[in-house]
């Protein structure tokens, strides 16, 4: 059985590999547009192939041969170019006779009249689901990892502006990483949709109370109105169009679209997720 990867040079993908191999995964062929940064250090079995979702014919060759592969999505994301380099991948896989395609997608995928981060992922589940493949989802919520940074510096200033709104079940992007490794080492699961998510569902003002009890420091949460957000993204030097497609995704954020806690990572890894909480705390203690 061999098992392929797209995206291997990326945080994501480095994990899936440590998990694979954990499990004595034993012909694993990681497909990346920088074969260089692969680490293939005492894996035999790993095989690296040069491979962009731009070129039809190039990630067909790379895919050759591949029974099961773990489909990472492009990071791109203007407006117009993600489904299209998805498409590609998609159509690449049909040309390499592609046994089954696992696709990580996100918690509150669905249509649109607009290419955002969300509708990208339906449009991505609906053309594989048209190309006659077999086909797996793993719905990820919003990784734990991406708040650290902003707790720091709230840990700094003693100030905590985030977003208000629904809370989120935000997912450890190492729980991430090895439930995809169980679901692409194991037979079966075809047709079926799985959400990865943290233990817990929490809001911003949960998390800046729980740092301030860990560091014995007071943090105040203070929310951000969506005019706020946009205002600091715009401030960032973000082009339009990305500034427009990341408000539309606090929006969901706000409206509750990542408010959803499963067991389908303690299910199939054997380990329970973690709680984002803990994990962000544990990240920011001195």
């Amino acid at each position: 059985m061999t098992l392929g990867i797209t995206g291997a040079s990326g945080q994501l993908a480095s994990r899936v590999l440590h998990h694979l191999f954990a499990r004595s995964a034993s012909d694993v062929v990681a497909i990346t547009r920088n074969p260089s940064k692969v680490d293939s250090t005492g894996r035999q079995s790993l095989h690296v192939r040069p491979g962009d979702f731009n070129d039809r014919a190039g990630i067909a060759k790379s895919l050759a041969g591949i029974d099961r592969l773990l489909m990472i999505p492009a990071s791109e994301l203007m407006p117009g170019v993600r489904p299209r380099q998805h498409q590609t991948a998609i159509d690449a896989a049909v040309d390499a006779g592609v046994g089954h395609v696992i696709y990580v997608s996100s918690i509150g995928a669905r249509p649109g009249p607009r290419d955002g981060i969300l509708e990208t992922h339906f449009f991505t589940e609906q053309a594989l689901i048209a190309s006659g493949l077999p086909w797996t989802f793993i719905r990820m919520n919003i990784y734990a990892d991406f708040q650290i940074d902003g707790v720091k510096r709230a840990i700094a200033s003693g100030e905590y502006a985030a977003p208000d709104g629904a809370p989120y079940a935000y997912v450890v992007r190492d729980d991430l990483a090895a439930l995809a490794a169980a679901i692409l080492a194991t037979p079966g699961h075809e047709g079926v949709t799985y959400h990865a998510s943290g233990a817990e569902s929490v809001t911003h003002a949960q998390i800046a109370e729980a740092v301030s009890k860990a560091i014995g420091k007071p943090i105040r949460y203070t929310p951000r109105t969506p005019e706020q957000s946009e205002a600091g993204l715009v401030a960032a030097g973000l082009p339009p169009p990305i500034v427009d497609v990341l408000v539309r995704s606090q929006k969901a954020g706000r409206d509750g679209a990542f408010d959803l806690v499963t067991g389908d990572i303690e299910r199939h890894t054997g380990r329970r997720a973690q709680s984002a909480m803990d994990f962000i705390v544990r990240a920011v203690q001195p």
